[in-house]
């Protein structure tokens, strides 16, 4: 594992491109992702739950940022409830569905770190 290869996948990520070629979008629509990447024809999910971990890590981050957000407001006394109890119902909600294509994505890049895609596992239809 290489710098150079984690600096690259990682911005891939961030673009929200394909891991292993970086040109091919990774979704069709706001949420929806493309089955195999448009430019190289690899399959985006390897296996029946490939995501799990992907949404594990959005919610922990999304209740890590609303925590580290809320508990310095709750303390201070000057802050009114309404707002506070607005904010504690409405983040929930939102944060999740903020970081939800970024957090596929990076994971993504993740497990191409940890396991390179090598030439058998892309699909070249006949």
């Amino acid at each position: 594992m290489t710098w150079k290869r984690a600096r690259v996948l990682f911005f891939r990520a961030l673009l929200l491109r394909c891991p292993v070629c970086g040109e091919g979008k990774l979704y069709c629509g706001l949420f929806k992702t493309y089955e195999r990447c448009p430019a190289c024809n690899f399959e985006y999910e390897r296996e029946p739950g490939y995501y799990t971990g992907a949404m594990a890590v959005n919610l922990v981050l999304s209740e890590l940022l609303i925590t580290a957000i809320t508990l310095p407001l709750a303390v201070n006394t000057s802050v009114p409830f309404i707002p506070l109890l607005i904010w504690g119902m409405t983040m929930p909600i939102i944060f999740p569905l903020i970081f939800y294509r970024h957090t596929k994505s990076f994971w993504m890049a993740f497990d191409h770190l940890l396991h390179p895609v090598t030439n058998e596992r892309i699909f070249f239809p006949e």
